[in-house]
């Protein structure tokens, strides 16, 4: 899902220097409001609000996956959930792709 959603932010930042704008307004709040910092169920008892924000966002399920997976257990929800964004992603990426800006383009623009 990581991939799909760095291929996606590719395609769509047209130069370099917007990418730390992508990952102040886009991925740390992802990151923050996901269970990566705190387990989901000490989320929940904290703040209901916060809990499902936490639900609808991809990376908390992500994590949730992972620290299952650490424990020997299997979370089908968190799996089917990471999958299906994964490949809404991933479709965006291919979709908003432009060969045009890549660097064989420019190479041979330079020759």
């Amino acid at each position: 899902m990581f991939g799909a959603i760095g291929l996606l932010l590719s395609s769509l930042v047209k130069q370099l220097e917007n990418f730390a704008g992508v990952m102040n307004f886009v991925i740390f709040p992802m990151y923050f409001a996901s269970s990566a910092l705190y387990p989901l169920w000490r989320v929940r008892e904290s703040s209901p609000l916060l809990y499902y924000i936490c639900q609808w966002n991809p990376f908390t399920h992500a994590v949730e996956l992972i620290r299952f997976s650490l424990h020997g257990q299997m979370n089908w929800t968190a799996l089917a959930i990471v999958s299906a964004t994964t490949a809404v992603f991933l479709f965006a990426a291919i979709v908003s792709y432009d060969p045009t800006r890549g660097f064989m383009a420019r190479r041979r623009a330079a020759e």
